[in-house]
């Protein structure tokens, strides 16, 4: 196993000196989004880069970056500076990768940390998860490769979906969050997409010792089995159909790396590469972070910003006025159609869908958007062309202002 661990830190000095030294004498890489001088200056002092734009673009770049090293890394964790792992982490959890495979499973991704409520079956001495988050997660390179290229943030509905189908069990009966959620709560399901399980240690070998309290009740670290999740009969089931998609006999619909629904696809920003032709981007454009919806928004900067694309079908985009309202321009080259709303202020995440009519050739609309428009996605009423070439990483991000 080469194994390196990216850490992610924003202030929070305390945290940042009971965390870090558990993983000093490892293989690492540090991004900070600190924005005390404090916290700047102890990150810089062990060669962090600086990396702005919010949680999610900080896992972007930390797995781009791992990936990307000339190590070649087989393993490749992600830490942030809010866990505290127990000394004896290392062991048992790098374990879980044999131990998986002992019991029939393709292991994807594993953690010392496990939440009761994310315990999909529990076995003896760990639980196959279906969810870990980011806090801390180690991947396979194969895995970590999944999770970056369909970096989005997830539906849940699709998530319970695919579980119920590949385990019997319907996660409704416990879980606590129903519709969009965050980026990381998506990666077990395209892992499991890829017949790849993800599992963790119960009783957990990571601490929250810092966590918000209002949320402590949804958020229950393991303290050992959890008994009312052994089901054998379903972990059978999981086991059987994680192997028949490696071996190619089944085939999942979804998660699939857009987000589809009553036969349209609903691209973020960050993905409209995968459109055929691409996006053509003009201006200045500045990345705002939208965690519960993309998880990245583009917002125009000074002078504005212009996209190009071409699409068949109706189609919608998803926008709003920034933080002071601003104006917007939506072109059809084909068939001339043409809108021009002033888009009132509104808060993070509340946008307004400005719909363009099509038939099924393909056409180029232009959108201007005047400087502090906002640019959460595309929803288009028919499937696209897709570019399979196309892979996302945090390179392609316009840098957060």
């Amino acid at each position: 196993m080469r194994l390196a661990i990216a850490y992610s830190t924003k202030d929070r000095i305390e945290m940042t000196k009971r965390t870090f030294p558990l993983i000093n004498d490892m293989d690492f890489v540090w991004c900070d989004g600190s924005v005390t001088e404090k916290g700047k200056q102890i990150a810089k002092r062990y060669g962090a880069a600086r990396v702005t734009g919010g949680a999610d673009a900080a896992i972007a770049w930390k797995l781009s970056t791992l990936l990307a090293s000339p190590e070649n890394y087989t393993h490749i964790g992600l830490l942030e500076n809010d866990v505290l792992l127990d000394e004896d982490w290392f062991e048992p959890t790098t374990a879980l990768f044999e131990k998986g495979k002992a019991d029939g499973l393709h292991v994807g991704a594993v953690s010392a940390r496990s939440y009761v409520d994310r315990v999909l079956i529990q076995r003896d001495g760990y639980a196959v998860m279906s969810n870990i988050g980011a806090g801390f997660i180690i991947f396979t390179r194969e895995a970590a490769e999944i999770v970056l290229r369909s970096f989005r943030t997830t539906w849940y509905p699709v998530n319970r979906l695919l579980f119920a189908q590949l385990s019997g069990i319907d996660l409704n009966t416990w879980i606590g969050f129903r519709e969009w959620t965050t980026t990381d709560w998506g990666w077990e399901a395209q892992l499991a997409r890829y017949g790849l399980a993800s599992l963790a240690l119960t009783p957990s070998k990571a601490q929250m010792p810092w966590e918000d309290p209002s949320i402590s009740t949804m958020l229950n670290l393991t303290t050992g089995p959890v008994k009312k999740q052994r089901n054998d009969v379903a972990f059978n089931l999981y086991r059987y159909n994680l192997a028949a998609i490696r071996a190619g006999k089944y085939k999942l619909d979804g998660p699939n790396k857009i987000h589809r629904q009553n036969g349209g696809m609903l691209f973020f920003p960050h993905q409209l590469g995968y459109l055929a032709g691409g996006p053509t981007w003009e201006g200045t454009t500045e990345l705002q972070w939208s965690q519960g919806f993309g998880p990245f928004a583009y917002r125009a900067g000074p002078g504005g910003a212009s996209l190009s694309l071409r699409v068949s079908g109706s189609a919608s985009f998803l926008l709003s006025g920034g933080s002071a309202g601003a104006g917007v321009t939506l072109s059809d080259t084909r068939s001339g159609f043409k809108v021009e709303p002033s888009l009132p202020s509104g808060v993070t995440g509340h946008f307004v869908n400005i719909d363009v009519p099509g038939g099924p050739v393909p056409r180029t609309i232009d959108m201007r958007m005047n400087e502090g428009a906002v640019f959460y996605g595309l929803q288009t009423a028919d499937p696209q062309v897709f570019d399979t070439t196309f892979r996302f990483d945090w390179s392609q991000l316009p840098e957060a202002v």
